[in-house]
């Protein structure tokens, strides 16, 4: 089933927001992966979270609403990279909430294309427990293919972002002064179908209302718009083409509701809810493994 609505945008590949339908969507997982703000420094810590409530509807009726919250879990050095993990938890109304945990590298955060390049720096993740209540961790690896590729990402999606100046908004949370900035991301496809040949684009503009005071996302509120058109010709064909139909229009706005630290984790175990500073400091302090060497006996005076 096409999704209509994505909060994370085209570039970052989340989930939707919103599914066709003449009646509510089925919430789809989100993961948190693609609201952190990686043009920033990572100041956050193990504990920080935030939560949004995600609200939208599109042309065929179809409505949603609801809570999303993502937490810092933990910090890991794996295969020799520090890494963070995000934990995320989607809360339908009236269903059992959603979660999944990924850990990142903070390499990312060197990235000059952090967002088209996200899904490169993930190095782990876990979806479920196995009997013992023990997280499943899957290693996340690039397959064969793409590392031929040049660009293992989709470079084909345009995006403009324009800065719209200082503003102020108000959420639950209070009101905070912020920055607006727009991104306008689109992507096209042409293809032959039959004797026809089908031209279709999808644009996604976001307006975010930016604040360092929030952690981990930096984002206030986001004002979301979401269409996609397309049109047909017979195939050599073009200069009789349609002008284009627009078959889907979303609009959505995701608003902090509140934001926090200590917060601990409901899907990592308490050993993999520590700092990269408090590994080091316990591996520092722990005693050295197998057996003690003899003490030297003591030298004779005269």
């Amino acid at each position: 089933m096409r999704r209509a609505m994505s909060w994370l945008g085209l570039a970052a590949c989340a989930a939707a927001l919103l599914t066709t339908g003449p009646t509510a969507a089925a919430v789809k997982q989100v993961n948190g992966i693609g609201l952190i703000d990686y043009r920033r420094k990572p100041d956050f810590k193990v504990g920080d979270w935030v939560k949004y409530r995600i609200t939208g509807t599109n042309t065929t009726g179809a409505q949603d609403d609801y809570v999303v919250t993502v937490i810092i879990a933990g910090e890991e050095n794996f295969w020799g990279e520090d890494g963070f993990w995000v934990e995320t938890w989607t809360e339908p109304r009236g269903e059992p909430p959603l979660g999944t945990a990924t850990l990142m590298s903070y390499a990312i955060f060197d990235d000059s294309l952090p967002v088209q390049r996200m899904l490169l720096y993930q190095r782990k993740t876990v979806n479920e427990s196995d009997d013992k209540g023990n997280p499943v961790q899957v290693v996340l690896r690039r397959s064969p293919a793409s590392l031929k590729l040049r660009t293992p990402f989709d470079d084909q999606v345009r995006m403009d972002i324009d800065s719209l100046g200082p503003d102020t908004v108000r959420v639950p949370r209070g009101e905070f002064r912020v920055v607006k900035v727009r991104t306008r991301q689109g992507k096209s496809t042409t293809r032959d179908v039959g004797d026809s040949t089908d031209y279709s684009e999808i644009w996604d503009t976001r307006t975010d209302y930016i604040s360092h005071q929030i952690p981990i996302t930096s984002v206030v509120r986001e004002e979301i718009e979401a269409t996609f058109q397309q049109r047909k010709w017979q195939i050599g064909r073009s200069e009789d083409a349609p002008p284009m139909r627009i078959l889907d229009h979303s609009l959505g706005e995701a608003r902090i509701v509140d934001y926090g630290s200590g917060m601990k984790s409901n899907m990592l175990p308490e050993s993999m809810q520590k700092s990269l500073k408090s590994r080091k400091s316990a591996e520092g302090a722990a005693p050295p493994k197998g057996p003690r060497p003899p003490a030297a006996a003591p030298r004779k005076s005269g």
